[in-house]
């Protein structure tokens, strides 16, 4: 049988000869060997074939008393035997017929559950290789519900929805689906129309008009960050933009997800997306803004203690583990702290005292009220 493994040797001389002479001892057969280096050190991994009998959690055993650790462990076939350049550009001739498989090509091609830096930037080249593919094959834009022409329901998402969703992605320009996912996102596949409508632990909203979404608001558990942080995000179809409808679909989302035991909602924002920075302001809440690398990390207090800075929560660069990889590496050097903002000077990205928010003691700032 043939398994994958991943892990992290230790960062001396002859660890990796270790963990050969225990795989030999033990009759594994090491057919094959990567190594990605990483912030922690170096990253490996390996397709090895064993007898019959052997299970994942006795490979991540074995692997362990090698000294390694950080280790997943999981079955596969002979194809991953192919280098990773052939894998690869195999990849790449199947996008050339379906640009919008690239997230379905992903996890094929990495199939663990984090990205090390050097698999960051081969599905970075992916994205963008899929993003100009489908502008080549862009269909007309479909039409949709006309403001005007219905009053949006706005209500909790299902995974019946995926299609609608799907459609309204293609309704939407390019420039909203990339201040939406940060990268440049070709379509969406109804696989990941499900997974955006149901996240796993959170909840998504949606605003619908005659059947038809035109909107969706999600809110999913975001574990890097500690405690019970959810990332929620926007996405409001061109035509119904500016009419307060983002503002809504946040407010509910972000109720929902109080509701599920959140104390913190993130929203990951592009300094440039004045209208997602504006939405948030209307909301009133307490909130702390982060410049982190090119983007705004901006926190919304769910609960009192949830902005407190008795708790250290350092700075975490966003798409280290999102479905859909981030374009930028975070431009804050370790061990440095990330810079605070209050919201009512995002304008400027400068401190501002005595203008239209009140700051906290912690540098919360409460959008005005009392």
């Amino acid at each position: 049988m043939l398994w994958k493994i991943r892990t992290e040797l230790a960062d001396r001389p002859g660890a990796l000869a270790e963990l050969a002479a225990r795989c030999g001892a033990d009759d594994i057969n090491i057919l094959s060997l990567e190594v990605f280096t990483a912030e922690s050190g170096a990253v490996d991994e390996l397709v090895v074939s064993t007898g019959v009998g052997w299970s994942a959690e006795d490979l991540t055993a074995l692997v362990t008393e090698a000294g390694c650790v950080r280790t997943t462990v999981k079955p596969c076939q002979a194809d991953v035997l192919s280098d990773a350049p052939t894998r690869y550009l195999r990849a790449v001739l199947r996008l050339v017929e379906d640009p919008m498989s690239v997230d379905d090509e992903l996890g094929t091609l990495q199939g663990f559950g984090e990205y090390t830096p050097a698999e960051w930037a081969r599905a970075d080249v992916l994205v963008e290789i899929a993003a100009r593919l489908a502008e080549r094959l862009q269909e007309p834009v479909l039409d949709g519900p006309r403001p005007g022409s219905g009053v949006p329901e706005l209500r909790r998402a299902s995974v019946e929805d995926a299609e609608a969703v799907v459609a309204m992605h293609e309704r939407c320009s390019h420039e909203s689906r990339t201040r939406r996912y940060h990268v440049p996102m070709p379509k969406l596949t109804t696989r990941t129309a499900r997974h955006l409508s149901a996240p796993a632990g959170g909840v998504s909203v949606v605003a619908a008009v005659d059947g038809a979404v035109i909107g969706m608001a999600t809110a999913a558990p975001w574990e890097e960050l500690g405690g019970t942080a959810m990332e929620v995000a926007v996405l409001v179809e061109d035509g119904w933009q500016g009419r307060g409808l983002g503002g809504q679909l946040l407010r509910q989302v972000i109720g929902a997800a109080r509701d599920l035991g959140a104390d913190r909602a993130v929203c990951v924002v592009q300094p440039e997306n004045a209208a997602m920075l504006r939405t948030i302001e209307g909301l009133r809440m307490r909130t702390r803004v982060v410049h982190d690398g090119d983007n705004l990390m901006v926190t919304v207090a769910l609960s009192h203690e949830s902005l407190s800075h008795a708790v250290d929560r350092a700075s975490v660069q966003y798409g280290r583990s999102r479905a859909i990889p981030a374009r930028s590496e975070s431009a804050w050097p370790s061990g440095q702290p990330a810079r605070e903002y209050t919201l009512a000077a995002l304008s400027a990205l400068q401190p501002v005292a005595g203008s239209a928010g009140t700051v906290d003691p912690d540098g919360a700032d409460r959008g005005g009220r009392p």
